[in-house]
């Protein structure tokens, strides 16, 4: 447990500042493009609910190194759109070089096309590959290796032991501490628009299930996205091979709430390095949080839905 790496989002020094207090090991940003009206090179909207979800510019981006630096933690950049039209693929390997030249440690990508292009700089990058581009079995992840990749991360998706099997690949393994999109991370093909609630069909939401006899029908929740932790699995991820979680929110509307989450889940580490149960664990989490007066609670679903438990995923059909 000593060895996860904890991976936090940043925006803003602001949110830099919690992260750290929050007892991240690593973070990860953007910096927006004017190339691109709406997009970026990381696949992210220029903002989400009115959210800025990169740094505006490159100046800010010294503090931030500088801070990461100065506090032991590893800095890792994103350029993971899973596809560049032809005539950008020049200009994305500049955005790429100059966060290099910047110092940051890695770059995320989310598509073999980034693995080439940053290949082709023939400089030693160490390449992370994206939720996009998380292999399901050990083929993917050897073909990720032969290009380049240090670190995968794993499809939501894959049972323990389909990850323990990826240990003698000798590459770093991390995965999603919250809130994927669906049981399978960038595979979900329910979208919609941060910006505009009309597009698209939303990916928290109900929807109307038929039998295949289109005999009866319901609104249930569909994707159950939110349920996800991984907490009480944490300990058997790492005897897994596991060595880093990511937390997703680089435009979460309140930063302090979603340090609070990171935080959860460092003091649930430093918890199991002491060798506490997962009983023990539960019980100090749940007496904490009597003291947050925040809109987010965790709460513990006592029935164990993590996708990496084989026998809680059912089959569905449409």
């Amino acid at each position: 447990m000593e060895n996860l790496k904890i991976v936090a989002p940043v925006r803003s020094k602001f949110m830099m500042e919690e992260m750290i207090e929050a007892g991240a090991n690593e973070i990860y940003f953007g910096v927006s493009t004017p190339l691109f009206q709406q997009l970026s090179f990381d696949n992210k909207f220029q903002t989400v609910a009115d959210y800025p979800a990169h740094f505006s510019d490159w100046e800010e981006i010294d503090d931030i190194i500088a801070l990461a630096k100065a506090n032991n933690l590893r800095v890792i950049f994103m350029a993971n759109t899973p596809y560049i039209p032809t005539g950008f693929e020049k200009d994305y390997q500049k955005h790429v070089n100059r966060a290099l030249e910047k110092g940051v440690d890695a770059i995320t990508i989310s598509s073999i096309q980034s693995c080439h292009l940053l290949n082709s700089l023939e400089k030693n990058i160490q390449i992370i590959s994206g939720s996009q581009l998380a292999p399901v079995n050990k083929y993917g992840a050897e073909l990720l290796k032969e290009s380049g990749v240090k670190r995968i991360t794993l499809s939501q998706s894959m049972t323990l032991e389909e990850i323990h099997e990826l240990r003698d690949l000798e590459m770093e393994l991390m995965i999603t501490g919250n809130f994927g999109t669906g049981s399978m991370a960038g595979n979900c093909r329910l979208w919609e628009s941060p910006n505009n609630l009309e597009i698209g069909e939303g990916i928290r939401t109900l929807y109307r299930v038929l039998s295949p006899l289109n005999t009866h029908s319901n609104q249930q929740h569909f994707l159950d996205s939110a349920t996800d932790c991984s907490l009480c699995n944490l300990e058997d991820l790492v005897s897994a091979g596991v060595t880093a979680i990511k937390f997703l929110g680089r435009e979460a509307p309140n930063p302090v709430t979603l340090a609070m989450v990171v935080n959860i889940f460092n003091e649930w580490r430093e918890m199991g390095i002491s060798g506490l149960s997962i009983d023990q664990k539960m019980k100090i989490t749940e007496q904490e949080q009597l003291m947050w007066v925040m809109k987010w609670v965790p709460r513990f679903c006592e029935k164990c839905r993590c996708t990496y438990k084989p026998t809680a995923i059912t089959k569905t059909y449409i």
